[in-house]
């Protein structure tokens, strides 16, 4: 579940070069945000600072823009830092930022507004500092939003939100699917609304796709069960989820003895910032609570450096894919426990050595059953990462055919 291949940096974007906009621009950028009949204008502040919401926030709805700034845009784009509305997994309204991008031109096509592309990304970590726009803003060619490939920013409107609590106050719902689909959804509600503002192309009547990979596979597909009842004005048509973090109860199984044992604290975080009702005593060993304290405040690759090799018996006293309630709340976050009008693809690499292959055909499985248009395709050979590569051929084409309204592929029979 770590940061996008590096073989999908956006190496024809920096080659080209970028224009001279950049982070000094922010303090003096403002966007509208409008309620009802109430106009509300906010200055974004210059630096970490634009991740400090105003408390309370302003009143607002989710996917309400707070306030933007310009950033560093690829050739050929224009490009903002957003910070946005959504809301937890409690129904209370939060402050999520993303970045936006959008063709310079909007694209030609049938007169009809720009559409939408969410992308939700892979792990960072839980600290600010692993944001992705904060990545993005230092170094535009570092970090998850160098996996947005020059032929999708080119053709939508790109929103790549960081998700609850990367950059902005609190501790990120890591794994936490149903927050996670809300900040997507939401970042789509972002788009279309400051891209009215901005003739961005994009409206509200955009039609909307999300791309996820590892964690982003995963809120991929929490986007697309939440769309028809918490945002359908979203119009999502489509997801495409690259080997999606699922079968959350089982995971952690796997991951006991996996060079990858790290994310079980990084979960268990995230999952604890979500649900704080949760006694995580009754899972880990006063070692694994203080690994779970350090894992909210870190980045990926420290702890899973930090912990590969670790004897799991000394951080961990319980199971809680069968400990309640624990592994109701793991369940209910899980892909597929929800079917979707929303037709899903997921992509998997058969030599996948983070998330087993066999994940997301159970979760094929349960879309099945449940009605859910579902098609999967998985690539011998292929790792976590290196199967992007191997499918963004297909992984354009499914965007792009749900965009122009094409009946969805599926692998239910």
């Amino acid at each position: 579940m770590r940061r996008l291949a590096a073989a999908l940096v956006l190496a024809a974007l920096v080659a080209a070069g970028c224009s001279s906009d950049d982070d000094s621009t922010q303090a003096a950028s403002s966007t509208s945000t409008t309620t009802g009949t109430t106009t509300t204008e906010l200055t974004a502040p210059a630096g970490d600072a634009f991740y400090q919401p105003p408390d309370p926030l302003p009143p607002g709805k989710p996917g309400d823009v707070i306030w933007a700034g310009t950033v560093t845009a690829p050739e050929g784009t224009r490009a903002w830092r957003i910070l946005y509305r959504s809301t937890t997994v409690k129904g209370d309204p939060t402050a999520v930022s993303a970045l936006l991008f959008a063709p310079a031109t909007p694209p030609a096509g049938g007169g009809g507004p720009t559409p939408i592309l969410a992308y939700a990304h892979g792990t960072t970590g839980l600290g600010d500092r692993c944001a992705p726009s904060k990545q993005y803003v230092e170094d535009p060619a570092r970090g998850e939003a160098s996996g947005i490939t020059r032929g999708l920013l080119d053709k939508y409107v790109v929103v790549a939100t960081d998700y609850a609590g990367l950059g902005t106050p609190g501790v990120h719902p890591y794994a936490v699917g149903l927050s996670e689909g809300r900040d997507v959804l939401d970042s789509i509600r972002a788009a279309q609304r400051f891209s009215g503002d901005n003739d961005l192309g994009a409206t509200a009547r955009s039609t909307s796709v999300v791309w996820g990979h590892s964690q982003g596979g995963g809120a991929a597909l929490l986007t697309a069960e939440l769309a028809p009842t918490y945002a359908p004005d979203a119009n999502l048509a489509g997801a495409v989820a690259g080997a999606p973090a699922s079968e959350l109860k089982l995971l952690g199984t796997a991951l006991r003895t996996s060079p990858f044992f790290g994310y079980i604290f990084m979960a268990a975080a995230g999952f604890h910032a979500a649900y704080p009702e949760l006694d995580e005593s009754a899972i880990f060993t006063p070692d694994g609570i203080a690994a779970v304290e350090k894992a909210a405040d870190s980045c990926s690759s420290e702890i899973v450096n930090g912990y590969r090799g670790k004897d799991p018996n000394l951080y961990m006293k319980a199971d809680p894919g069968t400990t309640e309630p624990f592994a109701s709340v793991l369940e209910e976050n899980s892909p597929g426990v929800r079917a979707t009008k929303v037709p899903v693809f997921m992509y998997h690499g058969e030599a996948d050595e983070q998330i087993p292959v066999i994940a997301s055909k159970l979760v094929l499985d349960r879309y099945c059953r449940n009605g859910t248009t579902a098609y999967r395709k998985t690539y011998p050979g292929a790792t976590h990462t290196g199967v992007i590569p191997l499918a963004l051929a297909e992984i354009e084409s499914y965007i792009a055919d749900r965009v122009a309204g094409k009946p969805a592929p599926t692998s239910c029979t």
